[in-house]
């Protein structure tokens, strides 16, 4: 076994067994150690966390990638139509990074039961519409029936079904201006079968969802028109090139555009987490150093006389450098498995058990959702272990200043 091993074994040892001033800057160390994992491991998941559900939750609602007209894509209201035909489904099929798509229909309207009124977008959507994603929302009754040609159930969220005193069973009337605005507004009554709650207020203050056929006769369009596509990708990092493919191959009337271009404040802002995560990675880890530096500085001059004898012996100072960086090493791994039991705790019980509660009106999540794969937490401790260690190397270096001759005197 390498001397050097086993000579920071031994100081390791009587470092702990002592009640100095070495020992307690030690376990200082460790504690600094363990507190910066736990910090880095928190601020990361819940960065990434917020990041992925918020980006996730709005895919929901919006797909990855939208093809309408330019100006349906600039209002967000189906204005104009777009042509569904056998030739504009093969492009969409012959991309292999579309996962599925489905054809919608908005409309802004007033909803009025009783003598409460409010403004509302109708989604029409048809048996294209992905309700197994959907349906996690749904908090009571179901989701509309689409098989009937012109179905008039609807779903309705939880903040409007409060506002208006909505049932499951209650049937409101809604009201939707015609292209001529002098004309008398288009009337529909609605069944409410299904009250939902996404936590995203920017949808649920406003959208109702219903069948695409109801909008389709109001709008006088044909069988084969619609308001937009909505598509959804294998790998969204790469909706940017999915949408200039499809932008080349579509016709030129027709707009694309990705989720992160029409909600680019919403992306901009969820993008500073990072900025946030990488601040409180680098307090953390000047922390850690500035703590295992000071454990490392007591060490070697508490036992300057040790460094002075094994000089005399021939040991190089590279070698006795060794020797304190084990030790180094040793304090920096104690500190991350601490970290580590805290920030997983951390993790596992705020997934599970969601006990930090966030306001969905800023945050569009009612707790805060945490997230962390194998790899990141993997890179996390080790760059935090590597990089301490390469400063380390630098105030370690003081060791060949210290003088054989005086030292040994000196003990």
């Amino acid at each position: 076994m390498d001397i050097t091993y086993l000579i920071a074994r031994r100081i390791k040892k009587s470092s702990f067994s002592k009640s100095n001033v070495s020992s307690r800057i030690i376990k200082i160390a460790i504690l600094a150690v363990g507190i910066g994992i736990t910090s880095i491991i928190i601020a990361f998941s819940t960065g990434r966390g917020l990041q992925r559900s918020i980006y996730q939750k709005t895919a929901v609602f919006n797909g990855d990638v939208v093809i309408s007209t330019f100006e349906n894509n600039s209002s967000r209201l189906s204005l104009n139509p777009i042509k569904i035909n056998e030739n504009f489904s093969s492009i969409l099929k012959d991309i292999k990074n579309i996962k599925t798509y489905q054809n919608t229909i908005y409309k802004a309207g007033l909803i009025k039961f009783n003598d409460n009124f409010e403004g509302i977008i109708f989604k029409g959507i048809d048996s294209t519409f992905n309700k197994l994603i959907f349906s996690k929302f749904i908090i009571e009754g179901r989701f509309p029936k689409l098989n009937k040609k012109n179905s008039n159930e609807i779903i309705v969220s939880q903040i409007l079904a409060n506002k208006l005193n909505l049932k499951i069973g209650d049937e409101p009337i809604t009201f939707f201006k015609k292209d001529n605005t002098q004309a008398i507004p288009n009337q529909r009554k609605f069944k409410v079968v299904g009250i939902y709650n996404s936590d995203f207020t920017e949808f649920d203050d406003l959208y109702i969802i219903g069948s695409l056929n109801q909008i389709r006769i109001i709008n006088k369009w044909f069988i084969d028109q619609v308001g937009s596509v909505e598509v959804f990708l294998n790998n969204s990092k790469k909706q940017n090139q999915t949408a200039a493919n499809l932008y080349t191959k579509l016709p030129p009337e027709v707009d694309v555009i990705t989720l992160k271009s029409r909600f680019e404040n919403l992306f901009q802002w969820i993008a500073l987490f990072d900025l946030n995560i990488f601040i409180i990675l680098s307090i953390m880890l000047f922390v850690g150093f500035i703590n295992v530096t000071t454990a490392l500085l007591i060490l070697i001059f508490e036992r300057s006389s040790m460094i002075g004898l094994l000089k005399t012996f021939g040991a190089l100072d590279i070698q006795i450098q060794k020797i304190f960086m084990f030790s180094s090493f040793d304090i920096i791994i104690k500190g991350a498995v601490l970290g580590n039991i805290l920030g997983l705790g951390f993790y596992f019980s705020q997934k599970y058990l969601k006990w930090i509660k966030l306001d969905p009106t800023n945050y569009y999540v009612s707790s805060a959702p945490v997230e962390i794969s194998l790899l990141e937490w993997m890179f996390i401790n080790l760059s935090f272990i590597i990089i301490c260690l390469i400063l380390l190397w630098f105030p370690s270096k003081i060791i060949s200043g210290i003088s054989p001759s005086k030292n040994i005197r000196k003990s």
